[in-house]
C-alpha cells in the first residue's frame, strides 16, 4: 500500500515530469516563483537560491531540486500552482488570439468597404467618384430552382421571369440578400447559393452590396470573413496553385490569422463572381479532389472541390454566373438557387432619379424613356438602364429616329460616348477627327472580335491588339483596366466595361472590315445554340442594316460593306426558309431578321411549311416582338407553332392571339396555364378553322381547364387530337370528353395523369383515349415528331428532351414503335458523342447512351 501511495505521490510525478517541467515553465519560471513565494511554498532564501542560476532553464531545475527537499505537501501545491498557471495562460494566449483577430477582421471590413464604396458606371471619367450608396438601387431577388431553365443567352430572355413571376404555380418568392443563406424551408443548412441572371442584371451589383454593407458591419450575414474572388481575375492563375494563395493574392492582410479563418470555415463566406466568364468553367466537375488549403493542384481541382464541399466543407460559397455556363456547375452541389430579375417600373425610376439628381430632368427623362417601348423594356436591367441614361442625356446633341431594336440602342451608345469625350476637345479638322474616331473604333473591334472567337474577356497589355491602342484619348470609356500581379513582375490587363459591349464592338469591327462572317452563324447548332455567338449575331445584323450603317458613316465615318450586308440578308433569308421547313429552333434568326427593321427581308421567305419553333426557352417581351414582326409578315396557315417550355403566361397568349387562331398544330405543354390561359386557347378554338393539333402536356391543367376546352371543342370541330399528357386529369375530367369523343377528337392522348381510381364504371374506355403506352400506329407518329425535335436540337436541348421521353415503362419498350423509336435515338446521340468537344456534355449523352446498350 505504502508503495502505492509512493508511486503516486506528487514527488514521484515531479521527478517523472522533470524534463517536460523544463521545456514548459522556462518562458514563465519568474512568475512562477513568485506565487510559490507568494504562497509560502518558497521561503525568500529559496528565491535567491533560484534566482541566482545561469539562464532560465538552470532556475527551473533549482525549483525542482528544492522541491524534492520541501516534502509530498510542496509538490503538491506545485502541482497545483502549475495547473492554474496553465489555465491562466491559456485564457490570456486565447484573449490575445481573439483580439488579434478581430483586429484583423476589422482591418479585412475597412479594405473591403474602401474597395467597394464606389460605383463605375459604364461613362464615368478617370477621377470620377459615384458613391455606392447614393447610385445603388435594390434588385428583385426570386428564389427558385427554376432559373436553370435559362438556357439561353443574356438579354435574348432578360425580361423572363419578372414578367412571368405571378404566372408560376412552383413555390417561389423574391428575398433579400440577408436571407440568402437562411435555411431552405427551415430544414437543411444552406451553404452553396447560385445567384444568376442575364448580362447587366446586376450579379456583380449584388456582390458589391454585400461586400460594402459587410465592409460597414451592416447586413453582414452572420460570417466572420467574406472571401471575394472573380473569376476574370482567377482567369490570370495560368499554373498549379492552392487555396491558400489564391486568397492572399489580393489579401495579403489577412496572413497572419488565416490559419485561424480557415479552421473556422463555418463562419467563411466565399464569393466566386462571374462564373460564366471563367475560361475553364467547362472543366471544374473535379476528378481530383483536394481537400486541404496548402494543397498544391490545378485551379480548376481546386474550384471544384470547394464547390462539391471536399475543401472547406463548413464554409458558404456564393456564385454568380450567366444562365449560359450553369449547366457547367457541377451536379448536386448547390442547396439555393436564385434568379435576379432586375428592377421593377419603381426601381427604373428611383434609378433615373439617383443617375440624374435633378428631379425636374429625371422625371423628363424618365418620361422619354416610358415613352419608347425598347428603351423602358431593357431598363429593367440595370446595366442597359446605365446606358440608356447615357443616351437620354447626351440625346440633345444627336440627330436620328427614336431607336427600335438593341443595335439601335447601342449605336446610340456609342454615339454618345464618343461624342461626350471628344466635345471638349478643338476639333479645327473635323475630317481629321472623324478619321481618328474610326481608326479608334476599328482598333477597338479588332480586339474584341478576336478575343471574343477565343471565349476571352480579358486582354493583355502584351497582346498586340491592345498595344495598338496605347495613346487612345478614350480608351478608359469602354475598357476597364487592372493589373495581374506574378512572380517578379505586373502586367496590366483590360476588359470592356460590359461583355455586351465587347459583343458589340466585334460586331461593328465584323461589319466594316473585310474579315469574313463567322461559318454557321445562324445555326441551330454549336456555338449559337449555346448562347456564344447569339447576341453577336443581332447586333451584326443591325449594324448591317441600312440605317444603322447610315449613321455609322455619318457620325463615325465608317462605312459597312454593301456585299457584305446583302450576303447577310441572303443568309437571314435562307436560315429562316430552312428552320421554317424543318422546325429547328429559330428564335436567334428571328431576332437577326428584327434587328433588321427590313419588311422586303422577311417577304422574301417563302418556305414550303411553316414551322416555328422556340421551345425551351422562357421568352421575354422581346422574344414575342421579335417573333409577331416576322408572323405579321407572313400569310395563310402556320402549320406548327412550339411555344413548349417558353413560360409563356396569359398576357402572352392574348398578345399573340391572332397568330395562334392561324396555327394548324399548336405546342404549349410544359408551362403553367391556369385557367386564364386556358381561356384564352378556349377562345382560339372557338374561331380557327385550322387548328387540328393541341399539346397541352405537363402544364398543370385539370378537370376544369379540360372542360373548358371541351366546350370550345364543339364550336368549330376543327381539333382532331388533344395531348394532355402529365397533368391533373382524373377520370372525372375525360368523362367530359364524351361529347367530342371519337368525333372531331380522333385521338385524346392522357398518359400520366391523376387516373387512379380503379372502379370500372369510372374508366372511360373509349378507345379514342390513350391512358397508357400501347402498340398503335400513333405512336410511331408520336416517335418521329420527338425524333425530329431532337435531331435540330443543339446537345444542351437534347439532353433536355432526353430526360422527358425516357420515363416509359420498360413492358412499353417491348412494342416495335419504342424498339424503332430509341435504336434511332441512340444512333443520334453516338454521332453527337463523336462531335462533341466538351467533356461535360460528353459525359452527360453517354448517360443516355448506356441506357440505350
Amino acid at each position: 500500500m505504502l508503495e502505492k501511495d509512493a508511486h503516486n505521490s506528487s514527488l514521484t510525478a515531479i521527478t517523472g515530469l522533470r524534463v517536460s517541467l523544463v521545456d514548459e515553465l522556462e518562458e514563465q519560471i519568474d512568475s512562477l516563483l513568485e506565487v510559490l513565494v507568494t504562497r509560502e511554498v518558497f521561503t525568500r532564501d529559496d528565491r535567491e537560491d533560484v534566482l541566482g542560476q545561469p539562464g532560465p532553464r538552470g532556475r527551473v531545475r533549482k525549483v525542482l531540486d528544492i522541491l524534492e527537499c520541501k516534502g509530498e505537501e510542496a509538490a503538491q501545491l506545485f502541482l497545483s500552482i502549475r495547473s492554474h498557471q496553465q489555465v491562466f495562460n491559456k485564457t490570456k494566449a486565447a484573449q490575445l488570439q481573439c483580439l488579434e483577430y478581430n483586429k484583423v477582421r476589422q482591418k479585412h471590413k475597412d479594405v473591403l468597404r474602401r474597395r467597394s464604396e464606389c460605383m463605375l458606371f459604364h461613362n464615368s471619367r478617370h477621377g470620377e467618384k459615384i458613391l455606392f450608396p447614393e447610385h445603388y438601387v435594390n434588385l428583385l431577388l426570386v428564389d427558385g430552382h427554376q432559373v436553370l431553365e435559362v438556357k439561353k443567352h443574356e438579354v435574348l430572355t432578360f425580361g423572363q421571369k419578372r414578367l412571368c413571376l405571378k404566372q408560376r404555380s412552383v413555390a417561389q418568392r423574391t428575398i433579400t440578400p440577408l436571407e440568402l443563406f437562411s435555411r431552405a424551408n427551415g430544414t437543411r443548412p444552406v451553404k452553396k447559393v447560385l445567384v444568376t441572371g442575364v448580362a447587366g442584371i446586376g450579379k456583380t451589383m449584388l456582390v458589391q452590396k454585400i461586400l460594402f454593407n459587410f465592409g460597414r458591419s451592416e447586413d453582414s450575414l452572420a460570417f466572420d470573413f467574406i472571401i471575394h474572388m472573380s473569376f476574370r481575375d482567377l482567369n490570370l492563375v495560368e499554373n498549379p496553385t492552392n487555396f491558400r494563395d489564391l486568397v492572399l493574392r489580393k489579401n495579403k492582410h489577412l496572413a497572419k490569422e488565416l490559419d485561424t479563418i480557415l479552421t473556422c470555415d463555418d463562419k467563411l463566406l466565399i464569393i466566386l463572381d462571374g462564373f460564366d466568364e471563367f475560361r475553364h468553367y467547362r472543366s471544374c466537375d473535379a476528378d481530383v479532389f483536394v481537400t486541404e488549403p496548402d494543397e498544391e493542384a490545378a485551379l480548376t481541382d481546386i474550384l471544384g472541390s470547394l464547390l462539391l464541399g471536399e475543401l472547406l466543407p463548413r464554409a458558404s460559397v456564393l456564385l454568380t454566373s450567366r444562365p449560359a455556363a450553369t449547366n457547367h456547375i457541377p451536379v448536386g452541389c448547390i442547396d439555393r438557387f436564385v434568379l435576379i430579375a432586375g428592377f421593377s417600373l419603381t426601381e427604373v425610376n428611383d434609378f433615373f432619379s439617383r443617375y440624374f439628381r435633378d428631379p425636374t430632368l429625371a422625371s423628363s427623362m424618365f418620361a422619354a424613356a416610358s415613352a419608347n417601348e425598347l428603351m423602358l423594356t431593357l431598363c429593367y436591367i440595370p446595366a442597359f438602364c446605365c446606358i440608356v441614361c447615357c443616351i437620354l442625356k447626351q440625346s440633345k446633341d444627336l440627330s436620328g429616329e427614336s431607336p427600335k431594336t438593341m443595335t439601335d440602342i447601342y449605336v446610340h451608345y456609342l454615339m454618345a460616348m464618343l461624342h461626350s469625350h471628344t466635345k471638349r476637345r478643338a476639333e479645327t479638322d473635323h475630317q481629321g477627327s472623324t478619321q481618328q474616331l474610326s481608326d479608334t473604333v476599328l482598333k477597338l473591334g479588332k480586339l474584341a472580335y478576336r478575343k471574343l472567337m477565343e471565349h476571352q474577356t480579358l486582354f493583355y497589355s502584351s497582346d498586340q491588339e491592345v498595344a495598338a491602342l496605347e495613346g487612345c484619348s478614350f480608351l478608359s470609356t469602354f475598357l476597364d483596366k487592372m493589373v495581374a500581379q506574378e512572380p517578379g513582375y505586373t502586367e496590366e490587363v483590360f476588359s470592356f466595361a460590359h461583355l455586351t459591349i465587347q459583343e458589340f464592338f466585334a460586331a461593328l469591327y465584323c461589319a466594316v472590315t473585310d474579315q469574313p462572317l463567322p461559318d454557321d452563324s445562324l445555326s441551330s447548332r454549336g456555338e449559337a445554340a449555346n448562347g456564344h455567338l447569339d447576341l453577336f449575331n443581332r447586333f451584326l445584323s443591325g449594324i448591317l442594316s441600312n440605317r444603322n450603317a447610315a449613321v455609322l458613316l455619318r457620325q463615325v465615318g465608317l462605312r459597312c460593306s454593301k456585299e457584305k450586308a446583302e450576303a447577310y440578308r441572303y443568309k437571314i433569308i435562307s436560315d429562316l426558309t430552312k428552320f421554317c421547313e424543318n422546325g429547328a429552333y429559330i428564335l436567334n434568326s428571328l431576332h437577326c431578321l428584327f434587328e433588321q427593321q427590313d419588311p422586303s427581308i422577311a417577304l422574301a421567305v417563302q418556305p414550303a411549311k411553316l414551322q416555328i419553333n422556340v421551345s425551351d426557352n422562357t421568352l421575354s417581351q422581346m422574344d414575342y416582338n421579335a417573333l409577331k414582326y416576322f408572323l405579321n409578315l407572313t400569310k395563310g396557315q402556320i402549320s406548327e407553332l412550339d411555344l413548349t417550355g417558353t413560360g409563356v403566361s396569359c398576357e402572352a397568349l392574348r398578345d399573340i392571339q391572332p397568330l395562334l387562331v392561324r396555327c394548324k398544330s399548336l405546342w404549349l405543354g410544359e408551362n403553367n396555364l391556369n385557367m386564364g390561359a386556358v381561356q384564352v386557347i378556349a377562345d382560339v378554338l372557338r374561331v380557327s378553322d385550322t387548328i387540328t393539333y393541341l399539346g397541352l402536356g405537363w402544364s398543370n391543367i385539370g378537370d376544369e381547364e379540360l372542360q373548358e376546352l371541351c366546350s370550345a371543342i364543339q364550336v368549330k370541330k376543327t381539333l382532331k387530337e388533344l395531348w394532355i399528357e402529365g397533368n391533373r386529369v382524373t377520370h372525372k375530367g375525360l368523362l367530359s370528353l364524351k361529347n367530342v369523343t371519337p368525333e372531331p377528337l380522333k385521338i385524346v392522348v392522357a398518359i400520366w395523369n391523376d387516373l387512379y381510381d380503379t372502379n370500372p364504371e369510372s374508366v372511360h374506355t373509349q378507345e379514342s383515349i390513350k391512358v397508357n403506352f400501347t402498340d398503335d400506329d400513333m405512336w410511331d407518329s408520336w416517335g418521329e415528331w420527338v425524333f425530329r425535335r431532337c435531331e435540330v436540337s443543339s446537345n444542351e436541348k437534347l439532353v433536355t428532351v432526353l430526360h422527358k421521353v425516357c420515363k416509359i415503362s420498360a413492358q412499353c419498350l417491348e412494342a416495335q414503335w419504342a424498339k424503332t423509336f430509341y435504336r434511332k435515338l441512340s444512333e443520334l446521340i453516338k454521332s453527337r458523342i463523336e462531335c462533341c468537344v466538351e467533356d461535360d456534355m460528353c459525359k452527360k449523352l453517354k448517360t443516355f447512351d448506356c441506357l440505350f446498350n
